[in-house]
């Protein structure tokens, strides 16, 4: 899917920035769909564009990004999935979400082979794992 009317001047957009900066639910949902206004070349899922720059930058939000299901989607079937899990972590990302329990050992697998091998991915791997519990701890689901 793409929305080719979206920009990341949308009134949308900004909306979804004060959203995702309210302190009451620290998560965001980021979609597959593609937006050529935003970024023509990769799905937002996949994008740095939209999950670094635009999403956590210019509109400030600090929490946990969540994939659209990156398992069974049409959208990302020709992307292997454990290269899924490793762009959506790369492009900013903190929760990989996939409806099919089956894909998970391999997105696992391929995320800690990138995370022993590229010294700035396991960086990024390691600050999605704590901005995960510190949400967790911030829902008190962190056992004292």
């Amino acid at each position: 899917m793409a929305d080719g009317d979206t920009t990341a001047d949308d009134p949308q957009v900004a909306l979804s920035g004060e959203l995702a900066r309210s302190p009451a639910d620290p998560f965001v949902m980021v979609s597959s769909a593609t937006y050529p206004r935003i970024d023509p070349a990769e799905q937002a899922a996949f994008s740095p564009v939209v999950v670094t720059e635009l999403l956590r930058e210019r509109l400030g939000f600090e929490g946990v990004v969540i994939s659209d299901d990156l398992g069974d989607a049409r959208a990302v079937r020709d992307v292997p999935p454990g290269e899924r899990a490793v762009r959506f972590l790369a492009a900013g990302g903190t929760l990989v979400l996939t409806v099919d329990a089956e894909l998970v050992p391999g997105m696992v697998a391929a995320v800690l082979a990138r995370d022993a091998a590229d010294p700035a991915f396991a960086a990024i791997v390691d600050d999605a794992v704590r901005t995960a519990l510190l949400a967790k701890d911030g829902a008190g689901l962190v056992p004292r």
